[in-house]
């Protein structure tokens, strides 16, 4: 078992991946956007894997690239699918954090992986 304690800087963290874990089609992380801040500053994001995340606390807007803005509050799940640029940002007066995934696609299990 791994536990790692995400520390309290502001942007994003990545903390499980393949050199840390043995399962090497997740990645996991935590971000944390405040007031005012996008991520990334300039351009899109792109994965190779489907993108899952989480809103913990605030409000964070996703932004993709054929202009779709999707708002996500506290208790809500997003799937951005591989491939599809994305940008976060949060125009709220509050610090968002969210729980982020990336997982590889092909990596198909049947009736949720779950036994």
């Amino acid at each position: 078992m791994l536990i790692y304690t995400k520390n309290d800087q502001a942007g994003l963290q990545t903390i499980f991946t393949a050199n840390n874990q043995s399962n090497s089609t997740v990645t996991m992380g935590y971000i944390t956007l405040l007031p005012g801040e996008q991520i990334p500053e300039k351009g899109f994001s792109r994965h190779d894997q489907d993108e899952y995340s989480y809103v913990i606390k605030g409000t964070a807007h996703t932004v993709l690239e054929d202009g779709q803005d999707m708002v996500g509050t506290e208790g809500d799940f997003q799937l951005i699918a591989a491939g599809e640029g994305h940008k976060n940002y949060n125009d709220s007066q509050e610090p968002a954090e969210l729980v982020w995934f990336l997982v590889d696609p092909t990596n198909k299990t049947r009736n949720g992986g779950h036994r």
